[in-house]
């Protein structure tokens, strides 16, 4: 399979090939579109869909630099399809720089996207060692990155955001 990957922040300058992603593909339910990607989410995370509707769009539309969602599109150098494979919200404050939600397609998983969309995030951030949480239903998954990147887990936290899930919380303090 040949494929190249494009990574965009959504709040910067966009240029044509995601203009197009967004708006010839998806039209005007984009944010839907986005939120249908990491909707999983939903079973880890109560109260998902409230926080990105509210918190994360909003926040990303301010264009201050706070909260930003770097998309990885896919595009298939045979059909010149673009696919959305991989989604991370950050944010970052004088206080916090953080990896809130990071998600790839799982038709993508294993071919190098998530590693890549890591390092957008580092660049945007300007860390390699950014806060991060992740969910103990989803920690095999991310296992491999936890390791390659020497990610250091400060605190484990039992019903930190769902009953009966405990949350790792890696190269800080949460609370």
């Amino acid at each position: 399979m040949n494929y190249t990957n494009i990574f965009h922040g959504l709040s910067t300058i966009q240029p044509e090939i995601l203009r197009k992603f967004l708006f010839d593909e998806i039209g005007e339910r984009s944010k839907d579109k986005l939120y249908n990607h990491l909707k999983e989410l939903e079973h880890c995370y109560p109260k998902f869909d409230h926080w990105f509707y509210n918190v994360v769009i909003p926040e990303v539309e301010l264009r201050d630099g706070k909260r930003e969602i770097i998309i990885a599109l896919t595009q298939m150098l045979d059909t010149k399809k673009t696919y959305l494979t991989g989604i991370a919200i950050l944010k970052k404050t004088k206080d916090e720089k953080k990896i809130c939600t990071f998600r790839i397609h799982e038709n993508y998983r294993n071919m190098g996207i998530g590693t890549a969309l890591f390092e957008q995030c580092f660049l945007y951030l300007e860390t390699r060692k950014p806060l991060i949480t992740v969910s103990s239903d989803r920690l095999e998954m991310f296992r491999n990155h936890i390791d390659h990147f020497d990610f250091r887990i400060y605190q484990s936290l039992d019903n930190f955001y769902k009953q009966g899930s405990t949350e790792y919380v890696y190269n800080g303090y949460l609370l």
